[in-house]
This record gives C-alpha cells, sequence and structure tokens, in this order.
C-alpha cells in the first residue's frame, strides 16, 4: 500500500487525477472505478479540491489520504452537503464515496471504510421530507406522440425512440442522428453510451421505427423536441417511466434496471414509486 506523490495537497490533488484517469478505456463490463469521462473529471476535481481545502482549513498536514478516515470524512461531508438539495446531497456522497473506491484500487492508503458513506446516505433519506411525484408515465401515449409526429415528423421520432427503448433524451437523439454507428444489420442498438459513461446493452429495435428514422432529415435540436412536448404537457424523461410501466409485468427489476442502464437498481426503485 502507498501514499499519494507530493509534499503538498496541491501536488496530491493531482496524483489522484492521474491515478484515476482512464480516458479512452473502454468501460462495458468492467467495475472499476476509474475516471472515463470529462465530465466524471471535473467532479472529481472539486471533490479533491474541497477535501483538500478542507484539511488546511483544519490545520492538517501531511498526506492527504491519511486524513481519509471515517471521522473526517462524516465531518467533512457534513459541512460540504448542508446547503445543498436532498437529491444532490446523495449524489455528492456517492460521488465521493466512488472516487475514495478508485484510490483503492490504485493500491492508496485509505483509513475510512464504505460504511461511513451508507451511513451518511442512509441519513439524508431519513431527512428527506419531499413528496413522491407521482403519474409521471404517460396517458394515452400512442395519441400523445401521434400528436408529436404532427407537430414535428422527427420529434415524433424521437419521442418513439424514447419510448420503445427507454432512453434518456440527449441518447435517443444521438441515436437518431446517426443511426448507422449504432443499429447494427440484425436489427439491434448496440455502443449507445449513457449517463455515467456506461454503455447500454444491446437492445432490440424494430423494423417499422428504422424505417422512420432513416426518413429523418432535417433532425431538431433537443431544446426543440422538448418544446414539441410540453405543448402536450409532458417532460423527455416521461417516456422512460412510461417504458417502465409498459415492461415491468415482463421483466425482473434486475432486467428493468439494466434495460434502463441504472447502475443501482434502487434508481429503478424510485422510478417504479412515481408511476
Amino acid at each position: 500500500m502507498a501514499n499519494l506523490k507530493g509534499s503538498t495537497f496541491e501536488k496530491q490533488v493531482k496524483d489522484i487525477h492521474h491515478r484515476l484517469s482512464a480516458f479512452g478505456e473502454g468501460r462495458h463490463g468492467k467495475n472499476d472505478h476509474k475516471t472515463h469521462s470529462s465530465a466524471l473529471s471535473d467532479k472529481r476535481a472539486e471533490y479533491s479540491r474541497s477535501f483538500a481545502q478542507w484539511a488546511e482549513q483544519k490545520g492538517l498536514s501531511g498526506k492527504l489520504n491519511e486524513h481519509m478516515t471515517n471521522e473526517n470524512i462524516k465531518e467533512f461531508l457534513d459541512e460540504r452537503t448542508a446547503n445543498m438539495a436532498i437529491s444532490s446531497q446523495e449524489n455528492y456522497v456517492r460521488g465521493f464515496s466512488s472516487m475514495i473506491e478508485g484510490l483503492k484500487e490504485t493500491n492508496i492508503i485509505i483509513p475510512a471504510d464504505k460504511r461511513v458513506f451508507d451511513e451518511k446516505v442512509q441519513e439524508i433519506k431519513a431527512n428527506d421530507t419531499r413528496e413522491i411525484e407521482t403519474g409521471r408515465a404517460i396517458e394515452n401515449v400512442d395519441k400523445v406522440i401521434e400528436n408529436i409526429y404532427q407537430e414535428r415528423f422527427e420529434s415524433g421520432v424521437i419521442a418513439e425512440v424514447q419510448r420503445e427503448l427507454g432512453l434518456r433524451v440527449s441518447e435517443a437523439h444521438e441515436l437518431v442522428s446517426n443511426p448507422e454507428k449504432y443499429i447494427t444489420e440484425n436489427g439491434t442498438v448496440e455502443g449507445l453510451i449513457g449517463k455515467g459513461n456506461h454503455e447500454y446493452i444491446a437492445k432490440d429495435i424494430s423494423m417499422e421505427l428504422q424505417a422512420k428514422i432513416e426518413q429523418c432529415d432535417n433532425i431538431p435540436a433537443i431544446r426543440t423536441y422538448q418544446e414539441d412536448l410540453e405543448k402536450q404537457n409532458i417532460s423527455s424523461h416521461d417516456f422512460r417511466y412510461t417504458f417502465v410501466k409498459e415492461h415491468m409485468h415482463e421483466l425482473s427489476k434486475e432486467e428493468l434496471s439494466k434495460e434502463l442502464n441504472h447502475n443501482r437498481a434502487e434508481m429503478t426503485d424510485r422510478y417504479i414509486a412515481r408511476l
């Protein structure tokens, strides 16, 4: 086991970035905690810098990783997330935890264990007083999509892709924009990258929908598409909930999670609770 390199916290923060960087490496089928995207890199840079600043304010010195004890991390997370929204608090804790696990995988000494993060998440959930918004699945979805087609053909196609494949708006837009990149000769969608740089499992796509995608020649910007949906009093993410409602009785929760590209089954639980 080793310590972070560098005589100052600033240099050690750079070492954290260097150790975890894995840009250009495929992640499909892997279970690591490396940094595979620029968005995650930005978040982890913020996590490590914030912890270093907190350590300096506490008068700590030496190796940053040696100060990553359960007690210190708990105090840091309490202070750092105090003014965040509930969802942001949980995301921050899980993100920081993933970074710590990544450092452990690179053989860095970390005194803290996963328990401190699990307990913090439980505390956040216990303090969550938000009412769960229900009814997110679209009623009369066939009619709604028909109306969207009348507004703009290409928007109707994107909506149908979201409904049939359970994709997020950016993913559906990417598929419709570059079908030759993802749709195979066997009629499956493969290689599509989702949130967190996670690759979707291969998905079947109907021949009818493939034909409609091929007819698209003036694909709207995502914001324009969302404006078309607003005229139907729905949001793009409502199609993800509709996908869950339409498939929850034929697929197990684990299978649904894979279809939605969730890396935690509890995320799928949240979808089910909002139907």
